[in-house]
């Protein structure tokens, strides 16, 4: 098995399967001889809620994303060429494309019994614009293997984490950290290489069971050794699972404040215009009294003057 055929299977997974179902793969390969590949298969990250979503809606609703990628590159076409009509046809295409995705997406997560609420559609949605404006963000999306979701920044895709869009995200460190923990835990002896070793002098002050009893208590402390690191690996893909939602959540949260400072200061420029207005309808209200009170002076006055005629 390759890289490739291994992310294939992992991100195909519901994300609170992936981590055990890595090592065990990992640990595998390793086993088989394929250790630069279970090294590689140890990097990869633990799916978002959102990328496995992406995923499964990339994996379910193949030509429809395809689809999007074609739209997209339509769309640049047509910027490139600034034909305005078409761009307007394509941007209405976009929406009914986008909105169908999206309706699809709600209906993957409700299916697997995860609650589709808006931020996790917004994520997904965001990996489809990217899509829609980066022809490597295509490539990516429709490969099915994001750890994270994807943005788009203007200069390029990115996952949401802040780090360069992969087909499969690995960054160095990551690689690195897998091959270090499978060429530092040492393989166990198989018993025919057992059997090659010359069986020790057993020391006459002790008994022959002893270096045996301590061989096993080592195994065992390998055995143990290894799944505290398993388990701080999974604390380590959750907890940085739990910082990429933080980060999301930061960010909407600095574009609603940047969104109602925007509108607090329309509101005290209208508030301005509208004392302004006021004070400016209060003086047209009092010129209007005056010019009320001398028409009723000048209606007394020619009904006394009528008054006076013979």
């Amino acid at each position: 098995m390759n890289l490739d055929d291994a992310a294939d299977e992992l991100y195909a997974l519901p994300p609170d399967e992936f981590v055990e179902a890595r090592n065990a793969l990992a640990k595998r390969l390793k086993s088989e001889g394929a250790g630069d590949v279970a090294a590689r298969v140890k990097a990869l990250r633990k799916p978002t809620v959102a990328a496995w979503l992406t995923n499964q809606l990339v994996r379910q609703h193949g030509d429809d994303v395809r689809a999007l990628a074609d739209l997209g590159e339509r769309m640049r076409q047509a910027m490139s060429a600034m034909d305005g009509a078409a761009l307007r046809e394509l941007t209405a295409e976009r929406k009914t494309q986008v909105d169908g995705l999206l309706k699809a997406a709600r209906k993957v997560a409700t299916a697997a019994g995860q609650k589709a609420g808006p931020d996790l559609i917004e994520a997904v949605a965001a990996s489809l614009d990217a899509a829609i404006a980066d022809p490597r963000a295509a490539d990516v999306l429709r490969a099915a293997r994001l750890s994270h979701g994807l943005e788009h920044v203007g200069f390029g895709a990115v996952e949401d984490d802040g780090e360069a869009a992969d087909v499969i995200s690995l960054s160095d460190a990551r690689v690195a950290r897998g091959q270090r923990l499978e060429t530092t835990r040492r393989p166990r002896a198989t018993p025919a290489a057992e059997a090659e070793e010359p069986e020790p002098e057993p020391a006459a002050e002790e008994p022959a069971a002893e270096p045996a009893s301590d061989h096993a208590r080592a195994e065992h402390e390998l055995e143990q050794a290894e799944a505290a690191v398993d388990a701080a690996e999974e604390q380590v893909d959750d907890a940085e699972a739990a910082l990429d939602d933080q980060r999301r959540r930061l960010g909407r949260a600095q574009e609603a404040v940047e969104r109602l400072t925007e509108e607090l200061a329309a509101a005290r420029r209208e508030l301005e215009q509208a004392r302004d207005d006021i004070g400016a309808a209060e003086d047209d209200v009092e010129a209007a009294r005056r010019a009320s009170e001398a028409a009723r002076r000048r209606r007394r006055e020619a009904k006394q003057q009528l008054s006076r005629l013979p």
